[in-house]
């Protein structure tokens, strides 16, 4: 199969923790079809599980809340971008506290993101006025090398 990089793809999904494996193994069958290596899929299917959950779990106040996952892959890597419709104010601060936690730093209130930050090259998160939050991981390939 000949694909052409890069492309995006964008999924969408309710606010339910039931969706996710699903939504992270379709990320990883899309990466493997890329002809990124298992490992690149494994631990980019960990970081989409983190953030889905983190999604779900602390950014959906609504039971039809919704959950979008951008992705766009390059030759070089991929960048996920995962947005939810906003917590209440405490997951909100909870979340910036998480995000200003150095990597050094031990906490248990890191809401996953010391995994993320380990697998990938940036995590940026973004809260606007609404509180909608939208964080965007990029990864790069390791095997870069091996494919030219």
């Amino acid at each position: 199969m000949n694909i052409q990089l890069p492309y995006k793809f964008e999924l969408s999904f309710p606010g339910d923790i039931e969706y996710i494996p699903a939504i992270r193994k379709f990320v990883s069958e899309v990466l493997l079809v890329s002809q990124f290596s298992p490992k690149f899929a494994y631990r980019s299917e960990i970081i989409v599980d983190e953030i889905c959950n983190n999604a779900v779990n602390y950014g959906c106040k609504t039971e039809d809340a919704r959950i979008d996952l951008i992705c766009n892959v390059y030759e070089d890597g991929i960048d996920f971008t995962v947005k939810d419709p906003g917590g209440d104010h405490h997951h909100i601060e909870r979340l910036k506290n998480a995000v200003s936690i150095q990597s050094d730093e031990k906490s248990d209130k890191g809401l996953g993101l010391e995994i993320v930050r380990m697998l990938s090259e940036s995590l940026n998160v973004v809260i606007d006025e609404q509180n909608l939050t939208s964080v965007r991981i990029v990864r790069k390939r390791e095997d870069i090398s091996q494919n030219n």
